[in-house]
């Protein structure tokens, strides 16, 4: 249920998801919708980023904090990054919560999620050897975003693809 919640969220922001563009992702009706979830849409958006937040832990995150080498360390990530943003037009559903109310409701939790994996980028990239590596790790973070936009654009994942393959090349 959470994936199709997530699904809607990538899709139309907070703002443009209704409850019944939620309700029909899950076949349900708009009343069944609120039996299950009587916070409304705010608790079934806190349950997609909980969801994508776990996927993101498991995918990404954890390698950069795994006991391997830090160049090791950064390539299970990148790889991770590959898998969680999925579909043949990857989008990132943080940055879809974040317009609108949703920036308001969700956004510190948004923030520390990237501050996390940044945190993480720039230890695994410090034990590799690379200078600077919080702006490194900063400006990776700015350009995997960026290629997700793109992404949109030509509407496939060769730009997401192309900064990866970039990016493991420290």
């Amino acid at each position: 249920m959470a994936e199709r919640f997530v699904s809607v969220f990538k899709t139309y922001g907070y703002e443009g998801a209704s409850l019944s563009l939620l309700a029909d992702s899950v076949e349900l009706s708009k009343a069944s919708l609120y039996h299950h979830f009587p916070g409304g849409k705010e608790q079934i958006a806190a349950q997609a980023l909980a969801h994508s937040g776990a996927r993101l832990q498991r995918l990404v995150l954890a390698p950069l904090a795994s006991a391997k080498a830090g160049q090791e360390r950064l390539q299970l990530s990148l790889r991770g990054v590959t898998e969680y943003y999925d579909g043949d037009v990857p989008v990132c559903l943080m940055n879809s919560l974040l317009l609108g109310e949703g920036r308001t409701l969700f956004g510190s939790q948004i923030k520390a999620a990237v501050d996390a994996w940044t945190k993480g980028l720039a230890r695994a990239t410090t034990e590799a050897g690379l200078s600077n590596p919080e702006a490194w790790a900063r400006q990776s973070l700015e350009q995997i975003q960026g290629a997700l936009v793109i992404c949109r654009v030509v509407g496939n994942r060769s730009p997401l693809h192309a900064c990866l393959e970039k990016l493991s090349h420290i």
